[in-house]
């Protein structure tokens, strides 16, 4: 009787867990027509030839509204897309060119699969599947649907290569997100220096005269010293900006903690103008890259010094400054940012420059931040194309020497 007595309420919350379980288990799966969606009234669109091509992107929201998972939450960001084929051959999309670890629609459906019925499970497949980006678009035809890839911040940046057995198409979009400020939005570049400011140079001359200009960053007092400005972009806005997404630097939201240590470095007196980032996939590391936009000038194109760092203690928004640590080998994250350009085809050329404080691997400087730093004492000058570039079409610049 005591035993019995004892161990039935616990049977009945059993039973009870077991009921909501099986309720739980039996929700069918609901979604709504893609046709009518919210985000088809942000459609971008190109053309190459015979081949046109749409796309867009849905918020979290509009993703949920439409089949009630949170992808975005499962670090999932669907890129909607449109290919109208006018050409008389097939065309083949490449959906690796637009993320080269893209989610298939069943994957997707797998990671979700608990929680509903057998029947509920099996729509959301067949929806899933249904609404995948089709890798074919019959001659005269055109096709629809999602390509699920990893999710970024801000503007989503992105390739489309398309192909038929003659010719290849290659597009590159740019989708700005609904409710994201990116930081670079709240500076404006006209009013930051006036025209007596502004210096004019060649290419040699700017060599030169980045011997002398600013090396490092200073803290709000304009005394001690941050992180050296090791890569100088040459470039206009637009074309630096597409540059940035291309190779998959991501923004940053205007006032996030994120770039709360960003904030920090000072050049004449402000915060970065844009700080953009890329991080591991277990957040163990981030690469930031800090731009200002100098007052120096190569014929018309702006120059813009940046700090390049890895931030070896994490991305968490609780991490404290004691724990701020940058990877002390900042020629290191330099060579980081010349590849990803490099490799991002956004590079018409490139050389060296002195302007660093040259730092010996076992007499590193110091930062305010409580950071060290060794170097060779160069700077990467990148010359940014308004057009991609291809790899073996970048000229180097063959600066012998960091100072003349």
């Amino acid at each position: 009787m005591t035993t019995g007595a004892t161990r039935t309420p616990a049977f009945g919350v059993f039973i009870v867990f077991l009921l909501l379980a099986s309720g739980c288990a039996t929700r069918p799966f609901e979604a709504r027509d893609v046709d009518k969606a919210a985000f088809l009234d942000r459609i971008v669109t190109q053309q190459q030839g015979a081949v046109r091509i749409s796309a867009t992107v849905p918020t979290a929201e509009e993703v949920i509204a439409i089949t009630g998972l949170d992808l975005y939450a499962r670090g999932i960001q669907p890129v909607w897309l449109r290919v109208e084929n006018n050409d008389s051959r097939q065309v083949r999309v490449a959906l690796l060119s637009i993320d080269s670890e893209y989610y298939s629609p069943m994957e997707v459906a797998w990671y979700f699969r608990k929680g509903y019925s057998k029947d509920g499970k099996k729509a959301m497949e067949r929806w899933l599947y249904e609404h995948g980006m089709p890798r074919i678009v019959p001659p005269g035809e055109s096709r629809s649907g999602l390509v699920f890839t990893h999710l970024a911040e801000g503007t989503k940046g992105f390739n489309v290569d398309a192909y038929t057995t003659r010719q290849s198409f290659n597009f590159t979009f740019f989708v700005t997100m609904p409710g994201f400020e990116p930081d670079y939005m709240d500076v404006r570049f006209a009013e930051l220096y006036s025209d007596d400011e502004i210096r004019v140079v060649d290419v040699p001359g700017l060599r030169t005269l980045l011997n002398d200009v600013d090396c490092c960053s200073v803290d709000s007092d304009g005394q001690a010293g941050g992180d050296p400005f090791n890569v100088v972009f040459v470039g206009t806005p637009g074309a630096l900006r597409r540059a940035l997404l291309r190779s998959q630097w991501q923004e940053t939201r205007s006032g996030s903690a994120e770039s709360a240590l960003a904030r920090r470095h000072f050049y004449r007196g402000r915060i970065p103008d844009g700080t953009f980032h890329k991080s591991r996939p277990d957040g163990s590391e981030q690469k930031e890259l800090r731009i200002w936009l100098s007052p120096l000038r190569v014929g018309e194109t702006p120059v813009w010094f940046a700090q390049a760092s890895y931030n070896m203690s994490g991305t968490s928004r609780a991490q404290s400054y004691e724990e701020y640590q940058i990877d002390p080998d900042v020629d290191d994250a330099r060579a980081f940012v010349l590849q990803s350009f490099w490799y991002g085809q956004s590079l018409q050329k490139f050389g060296m420059a002195a302007g660093v404080p040259v730092a010996a691997f076992d007499a590193p400087r110091q930062t305010f931040t409580g950071s060290s730093w060794f170097s060779d004492g160069g700077r990467a000058v990148l010359f940014i194309g308004e057009q991609p570039v291809a790899l073996d079409e970048t000229e180097i610049l063959f600066w012998e020497t960091f100072i003349d």
